[in-house]
């Protein structure tokens, strides 16, 4: 036991709460558990109960044991003095002290313990597999559906704070953002670095001019050499050599990378296609705004490099034929990540909560993310139907399953009170509801 679980039972009211009798032998009816407290203090404010008919109304501390009161030193601190309950697992310390004691030990069904220490102890993908299919389909849909609100909240300060460091300019922040998205997980920083050295109005005074845009974006990465056997890159290394000087720029000493990734995603192709997307649709946040649709808005994103590109992944070593337009799952990406979290947030900031939430429900048109995460849970029984829902398991996964926090979950708390699992004040003796 320990006193986040404690707290987690306490809160529920995860016990047999007939005949309550406190540790003095006083009769206890429970009106009002309190509410959570945070912060320093008691566990529990505004609580209300009723001792031997009385009504009280204060603050209600808890403790694995009730040895604990005095080891904690609230006997003598003043913030426990509106304490009108201490709740404990094992009263371990009978006290002659006034204070209301309630032991829960006898009062909880034992396979919540134990079913919850399994969970803290296993190694699976999640704590709950095991359990998973006992969710309600319909409470399982409306936590998932939080879950995919919080994450597009999370990315809406992410956005926030973003344009507040570029003085609000919503154009630069959303370019740097798509760089990021372009650069995936091995090349998102220097990615972004590269978009932040080039405002984008710099270059859309180029946007009619791609080889002075792959020059650029090519150029700040580090990728243009004058070794190479090709005149295209060499003609890319004028253009740049002409315009860094010309813009004062500096280039990044941050490396972009080739290694363990797909030569579709090489940094070469995506800074191109970055290229060829300023060059078709110049300030592309302002149109994003216009769109309206999101299938305009992918429209938008279907761009393809230039034809030096069709034939290479990299500079002077030739390929077979393929045209490099920006694939569905690079598009469906940028859409989840910065398209809806930026349309989201501009309309949040322009005091219009209604159109926002029209943007937030975007993610439920576009196809489920394919990665190891989404993979797992589907092989666990859990297939999501759009990105809404992959994005909901993402935000799961990573702030719930992965720190234990079960307690806290939508589905862990569900699953631990259902029959076979637990149930919410069901005498564990007989089986029946109190």
């Amino acid at each position: 036991m320990n006193e986040k679980l404690l707290q987690f039972i306490w809160l529920h009211q995860y016990f047999t709460k007939s005949s309550l009798i406190t540790s003095q032998g006083d009769s206890l009816d429970i009106i009002s558990p309190g509410i959570l407290n945070l912060d320093q203090g008691p566990d529990f404010s505004s609580a209300r109960i009723k001792l031997n008919g009385q009504q009280w109304a204060g603050n209600i501390e808890l403790h694995v044991n009730s040895s604990d009161w005095i080891r904690h030193g609230h006997n003598k601190d003043e913030n426990y003095a509106r304490v009108i309950l201490h709740v404990v697992w094992l009263n371990d310390y009978p006290s002659d002290s006034d204070l209301p004691v309630l032991e829960l030990e006898p009062r909880v069904p034992s396979h919540l313990i134990l079913n919850y220490d399994k969970w803290m102890m296993n190694r699976n993908f999640i704590p709950c597999e095991k359990n998973l299919h006992r969710m309600e389909k319909e409470r399982l849909d409306s936590w998932l559906k939080w879950l995919a609100s919080e994450r597009l909240r999370k990315k809406s300060i992410e956005v926030m704070t973003l344009v507040k460091g570029l003085n609000m300019n919503w154009e630069q922040a959303f370019w740097q953002a798509i760089a990021r998205c372009f650069g995936y997980r091995v090349n998102a920083d220097a990615f972004e670095r590269i978009a932040a050295s080039l405002p984008i109005n710099m270059l859309i005074r180029h946007s009619n001019n791609i080889v002075q845009l792959e020059a650029l974006l090519l150029g700040q990465a580090g990728l243009l050499r004058t070794d190479n056997a090709d005149e295209y890159p060499k003609m890319l290394h004028r253009e740049y050599t002409f315009l860094k000087k010309k813009y004062k720029l500096e280039r990044l000493q941050e490396p972009v990378h080739f290694l363990r990734m797909r030569p579709v995603n090489f940094p070469t192709i995506r800074l191109a296609q970055l290229a060829a997307l300023i060059y078709e649709n110049g300030n592309f946040f302002s149109k994003v705004l216009g769109a309206g649709d999101v299938q305009i808005i992918r429209n938008m994103f279907r761009v393809t490099a230039n034809d030096y590109w069709h034939y290479r992944y990299r500079f002077g070593e030739p390929s077979a034929f393929r045209e490099k337009t920006i694939g569905e799952q690079l598009i469906d990406s940028v859409m989840i990540n910065t398209v809806i979290p930026f349309l989201y947030t501009f309309n949040i900031h322009r005091g219009n909560a209604e159109k926002a939430e029209q943007f937030a429900i975007w993610n439920s048109s576009i196809s489920p993310e394919k990665n190891s995460v989404v993979s797992s849970f589907e092989k666990i029984g859990l297939s999501p139907k759009n990105a809404m829902y992959t994005q909901a398991l993402l935000e799961c996964k990573k702030f719930y399953c992965n720190s234990l926090l079960c307690l806290n979950c939508g589905i862990g708390k569900y699953l631990l009170r259902q029959p076979g699992v637990v149930s919410p004040n069901r005498d564990h003796d007989n089986g029946q509801l109190n």
